[in-house]
């Protein structure tokens, strides 16, 4: 090959390499771009009888920096911070309306019992009865609207997989189709479409802020895609789209289903905004809903039986001489439906019948004695059978959700810190360094020029060699 030639291959091959600096530096800020590297390689030289002389240079491919290895740290490290996250900003709100002291059961527990105290100091007293009635039918109001809010968490966590969901399948159809564009453009060949690699990854990066993903290269270039416990999400250039779907609850409440099918995964789905919203139902707000309710029967139950002549072995008397009646509506008690059964004051049982006198406190201050009563709320059945007061019982509830709001919060102040160390390892193998792609502009471009050099001196002495004939 002459010397004219050899310079030509210098010539394109630099031209090809400032391209691809310059490439690098107009993507510097482009979301998921990996940088990418032109390899020169060596033509194969020509024979000359007794020796080889080479040929000249070309591009053997141009490199995605880029870390398969460092890319799956990212995408899970993703995935758990976006379920620590997700799980802590819905445990904090329960946390903190439960905690309130202007919805929380604590203070309203406390006013009804200090009410009921007030009544035991003067039996008498229709004012006082008034209060209690009223501090009644506040704390039935604090467990419906407890209730309420509960149910409001769960409806944002419907709607939150409901709208996961459509993001999911949306994300899932572009992997496809960036799949079916690798396959093409790598047409058979060793040749990598190398921003198109870019594209997809950012696509299943952002699917894992939604739940936790497999990821398996094919041999075409393709990618395939499972969550859960094998579900193919992707598979090449095909999809399973997922579907938001009603359990059998009451009330309902939105889970995931698989395909054609709609087969509930729900419990198999872990990580991601999803996985976070599936925890914190089952461990905050169905544990929570379910306590209150608990909560909410046992209440009722222990004071109607007081204040009950009818279940009272003692008797219960009114202000006005008469059997006591159920304090609350004793049917189908939940946290919803928690109800104040009269209204007015003088049919309040304080008394014991155990003294005939109308206007003793006996039963009052019996109803009063509930509030640290550690035989009133049955924990477990057993055996061993295990009792708390209300105070204790309530206070065991807020805990145990403040500890798992306090853990979650670690968590994700945990998995971020995590996150950033291999984003920060990735971004020293795949990012762009503008520093770094500035010298080697200055490389190539005095690379370039000794190419041309090159071309100029086969033209001297092709110039010469004409003159010399």
């Amino acid at each position: 090959m002459s010397l004219l030639n050899i310079g030509t291959t210098a010539l394109l091959t630099t031209q090809s390499a400032l391209a691809t600096t310059g490439h690098n530096i107009s993507n510097v800020n482009t979301e998921g771009y990996s940088r990418q590297r032109a390899e020169q390689v060596t033509l194969p030289p020509n024979f000359q009888g007794s020796h080889y002389v080479g040929s000249g240079v070309t591009i053997g491919s141009v490199e995605r920096l880029f870390n398969d290895f460092l890319a799956g740290q990212v995408r899970s490290f993703t995935s758990q911070q976006a379920q620590f996250d997700n799980y802590f900003q819905f445990a904090s709100q329960v946390d903190e309306i439960l905690s309130s002291t202007e919805l929380g059961l604590s203070s309203g527990l406390k006013s009804f019992f200090a009410a009921a105290q007030e009544v035991s100091n003067d039996p008498t007293s229709v004012p006082a009865r008034q209060v209690l009635l009223a501090e009644a039918g506040l704390l039935a109001n604090r467990f419906n609207t407890l209730d309420g809010q509960l149910q409001q968490f769960n409806n944002q966590i419907d709607s939150q997989i409901s709208v996961s969901v459509d993001d999911i399948n949306a994300i899932s159809r572009g992997i496809v189709e960036l799949n079916q564009a690798i396959v093409e453009a790598s047409g058979g060949t060793n040749a990598t479409p190398n921003d198109l690699l870019d594209q997809r990854d950012v696509l299943i990066n952002r699917l894992s802020e939604y739940l936790s993903v497999q990821v398996i290269p094919a041999d075409n270039g393709a990618v395939n895609i499972f969550v859960g416990s094998g579900q193919a999400l992707v598979v090449g250039i095909s999809q399973i789209d997922l579907h938001a779907i009603p359990d059998g609850g009451i009330p309902p409440h939105i889970t995931v289903g698989y395909g054609s099918t709609q087969v509930d995964i729900s419990a198999q789905l872990s990580g991601g905004t999803i996985g976070g919203a599936l925890q914190v139902r089952t461990e905050i707000l169905n544990t929570a809903s379910a306590e209150l309710d608990a909560l909410a029967s046992s209440f009722v139950a222990a004071i109607n039986n007081l204040h009950n002549n009818a279940s009272n072995a003692n008797g219960a008397i009114d202000l006005n001489g008469n059997a006591g009646g159920n304090f609350f509506d004793p049917a189908g008690v939940t946290a919803s439906t928690i109800n104040v059964a009269i209204t007015d004051p003088r049919l309040i049982a304080a008394s014991s019948g155990t003294n005939p006198g109308v206007g003793n406190n006996e039963n009052i201050l019996a109803i009063s004695d509930l509030q640290t009563d550690a035989t009133t709320v049955v924990v477990s059945a057993g055996p061993p059978l295990i009792t708390q007061s209300f105070s204790d019982s309530i206070g065991v509830m807020v805990a145990k959700i403040a500890t798992r709001t306090h853990q979650a919060d670690i968590g994700r102040a945990t998995q971020q810190g995590l996150l950033d160390q291999v984003e920060l390892r990735f971004s020293s193998v795949s990012g762009v360094n503008l520093d770094e792609e500035a010298a080697n502009l200055i490389k190539f471009q005095q690379a370039y020029q000794a190419a041309a050099q090159i071309i100029s001196a086969s033209n001297t002495v092709f110039d010469a060699l004409i003159n010399a004939v």
